[in-house]
């Protein structure tokens, strides 16, 4: 998946260097530089319009953020803009366009300061690339083609994941998701069904073997068992039906698919999660109840009083 990531963000690029010849830099009213690179569609975007197109994003020389080969973006355009922001061009391109935008953070800095997220500095350049590939007139159209786009995605990252678990010549479960299941010891007692209430330990990696999270691992700083009740909402949708497959005392692996973890979102701050990354967590069943235990009653409240001190 990632070579193909790649090899499309380089003949995106490559589409637009190549009619370089054909546009040149201008700057918004915002003083942000900019390029058009001409399509043969003439369908222009206007306010009101969603925009479906694929979006490149490099800090500097390194790649930030790419949809191609991923599911495409979609924007709501509303006809207002922000100085120095892309905005103030996405009514100027049409359907077929390529879009270039260079942005210095020094002038983010300037304009904002102490607003800019952690992973950017000053002298940062942000080069942006754009490829329009639609414009929907109305909100269900939008949402009827994401779905399509979604659907299309899904089941490309499902094969990616069953490749990746073959590989490792292991038997597994496969949940309505396409989360795989490796189930090492299978445990006692009752399955962790939709409304149990579970108690955990994990640890989450990325297919690179790279750790991202853990409450077995002192250096995330929560060494505390995980729980939470099955099927509330309160974890990503792989993790949730994974942990039905499970009993007490169980031991598992379960192989996400991006789309049934953090998918185009990772959570915030985050490092290691890259944007539609797959994933990997090993389980320990501690407990499983019928439903949450009861918080302890608070104990009582004893006033203090203040009480004159001897001279």
């Amino acid at each position: 998946m990632n070579k193909i990531k790649n090899l499309s963000f380089l003949l995106l690029a490559g589409l637009i260097l190549a009619s370089c010849g054909k546009a040149s830099y201008k700057k918004t009213p915002g003083g942000m530089p900019y390029q058009v690179f001409a399509g043969k569609d003439t369908q222009a975007v206007r306010a009101g319009n969603f925009l479906k197109l694929h979006l490149t994003q490099k800090i500097n020389d390194s790649l930030y953020f790419s949809s191609v080969g991923n599911i495409p973006v979609y924007i709501p355009i509303s006809g207002q803009s922000q100085p120095y922001d892309i905005s103030e061009v996405w009514t100027k391109l049409h359907v077929g366009d390529s879009l270039v935008t260079t942005q210095m953070m020094d002038t983010f800095l300037k304009r904002y300061p102490g607003n800019m997220p952690p992973h950017f500095k000053k002298g940062d350049r942000i080069r942006t690339f754009v490829k329009v590939l639609a414009v929907f007139t109305s909100d269900s159209a939008r949402f009827a083609d994401e779905q399509k786009e979604r659907d299309l995605f899904s089941k490309s990252e499902i094969k990616v994941v069953e490749e990746f678990v073959k590989s490792k010549n292991v038997k597994t479960e496969k949940t309505q998701s396409g989360v795989f299941v490796e189930i090492i010891n299978p445990g006692t007692g009752i399955l962790a069904d939709s409304g149990k209430w579970v108690s955990l330990n994990y640890t989450g990696t990325t297919f690179k073997g790279k750790k991202f999270d853990s409450n077995v691992d002192s250096a995330f700083n929560h060494v505390q068992p995980l729980n939470f009740t099955v099927g509330a909402g309160e974890m990503v949708k792989g993790f949730d039906e994974a942990v039905r497959l499970l009993r007490p005392g169980a031991v598992a692996r379960i192989y996400v698919p991006s789309l049934a973890a953090y998918g185009g979102n990772p959570p915030p701050g985050s490092t290691v999660i890259k944007p539609y990354e797959n994933l990997v967590f090993d389980l320990t069943i501690l407990d499983v109840k019928e439903k949450a235990p009861a918080l302890p009653a608070p104990g009582p409240q004893v006033q203090k009083i203040d009480t004159p001190q001897p001279k």
